[in-house]
């Protein structure tokens, strides 16, 4: 395995060389010796601890036009869960157990893991929709059932999960099973973001300290924290309840 992936990403590379032309090829050598390390201790990963489970699909996309880089189970029709939610969306990997029943779904991530709102990481088991910041394992899992699970099938999706297959994230993974309390916290997210947009209200409350990390601090500036922390706090009980669902 570890050779023929020296292979694929010697061949990937010599071809993007050829094509952008890096300025200094020494810097983009050692880019490329950095994400041979990476796949490398992925291959390890998967080797040591996910012996019993089987790729089935991979780019599973729902609610995306067909392609050639889509797995050929996709759906150009969006993926409805809880009761009518429409959901639009790739999967990275749905995983077959060797029992040949239980499903797992896998979205890869390549940064650091992810924090919770008081900025601790999130930790491996006590995971669900860390006060609506993590949505992926659980609305990921949902979408492979509409898609490929169900009775009829014979298949069972047990859970879904971030892998962060990279040295920068410690090959660290966040499973949440899916069970009856994902559905509900799913549910709640879905009726929270509902409920909001029939409202109208769409209060600019960022939590302590996000504003670091947002993409849109350029357009807010830097101050909005402190700006929200003096209007009245009336109307954005919701938002509150959502950020304490673990």
């Amino acid at each position: 395995a570890l050779d023929c992936l020296d292979r694929v990403l010697d061949r990937c590379a010599t071809r993007y060389e050829e094509r952008l032309a890096p300025a200094i090829p020494r810097i983009w050598k050692s880019e490329i010796e950095s994400l041979r390390n990476d796949l490398r201790g992925w291959i390890r990963h998967v080797a040591e601890r996910d012996a019993r489970w089987v790729p089935r699909w991979s780019e599973l996309a729902f609610g995306l036009p067909l392609g050639p880089d889509r797995d050929a189970q996709s759906s150009p029709e969006p993926a409805t869960v809880l009761d009518g939610a429409s959901l639009r969306g790739s999967i990275d990997l749905v995983e077959v157990h060797a029992d040949g029943h239980r499903l797992r779904v896998t979205d890869h991530k390549t940064g650091r893991v992810a924090r919770d709102w008081d900025g601790r990481v999130l930790r491996d088991g006590g995971l669900v929709v860390a006060g609506g910041r993590v949505l992926q394992p659980v609305l990921y899992a949902l979408a492979a059932e509409s898609l490929v699970g169900g009775s009829e099938s014979g298949y069972e999706v047990e859970a879904g999960r971030l892998f962060y297959s990279t040295q920068r994230g410690e090959y660290t993974t966040l499973g949440v099973p899916l069970d009856e309390r994902a559905r509900s916290s799913a549910r709640s997210v879905l009726e929270s973001v509902d409920e909001a947009v029939e409202r109208g209200f769409l209060p600019a409350a960022p939590a302590e300290g996000e504003c670091r990390w947002c993409d849109y601090r350029l357009v807010c500036g830097p101050y909005e924290e402190l700006r929200t922390r003096r209007k009245p706090e009336g109307g954005v009980e919701p938002l509150v309840h959502l950020r304490g669902l673990r």
